[in-house]
């Protein structure tokens, strides 16, 4: 399969996700995320009421689900699953948050989480990153993914705050639509805060 049959296959299926799956429009401007975090944006996104990935986790998308992924993960508590897991195949690890985590080991969730089906993951560069106004770290990273070859690139942004676990992740095909919204992405993790109810 070459890389136009590629993405034309990867479009086919993300509409056909998006028909079956529930999405709402999140509109430009402020926008609280699982009552903790906050974030401006300025363009429309769509929603996933329920993530594809089968996790309850918030997860934007552009152009559909399996081309450009923004997901948000809010206030992990301690022992909290960043998702399910899967009964198949056998001997797949739970991936649990633990509050005492180093920066090493909770990067080590995400990579757990995306080989999970065979696709591959490379670190191209982690580095600290102030994330939500603390101190984090931010992982660029490339890979396959399985079941359909596309050659992938992700940023993931991460910091741990009183003992919970923040993290935004973005994903999509290297050819041309990782470009596309990474410019607006970058502008919504900068505007990331913590948002205190009281």
């Amino acid at each position: 399969m070459n890389r136009i049959e590629t993405v034309i296959s990867t479009l086919i299926l993300a509409s056909v996700l998006a028909g079956c799956a529930q999405v709402s429009q999140v509109p430009s401007g402020e926008v609280v995320v699982r009552s903790k975090m906050a974030v401006t944006i300025d363009q429309p996104w769509n929603q996933f009421e329920r993530s594809p990935a089968g996790d309850n986790h918030p997860t934007w998308t552009v152009d559909g689900v399996t081309v450009d992924s923004l997901k948000f993960y809010v206030a992990l508590a301690d022992g909290e699953l960043i998702a399910p897991t899967p009964n198949e195949p056998k001997g797949q690890r739970a991936l649990t948050f633990k509050s005492a985590m180093t920066q090493q080991e909770v990067l080590g969730l995400f990579e757990g989480l995306y080989t999970r089906s065979g696709s591959t993951f490379e670190l191209e560069r982690v580095a600290p990153h102030n994330f939500m106004s603390r101190n984090g770290f931010k992982a660029d990273w490339n890979g396959v993914r399985k079941t359909d070859n596309v050659r992938l690139k992700g940023v993931i942004w991460a910091c741990v705050h009183n003992g919970e676990l923040y993290a935004i992740t973005y994903t999509a095909p290297s050819l041309a639509f990782f470009s596309k919204n990474h410019g607006a992405v970058e502008k919504i993790v900068a505007s990331a805060r913590v948002r205190n109810r009281d």
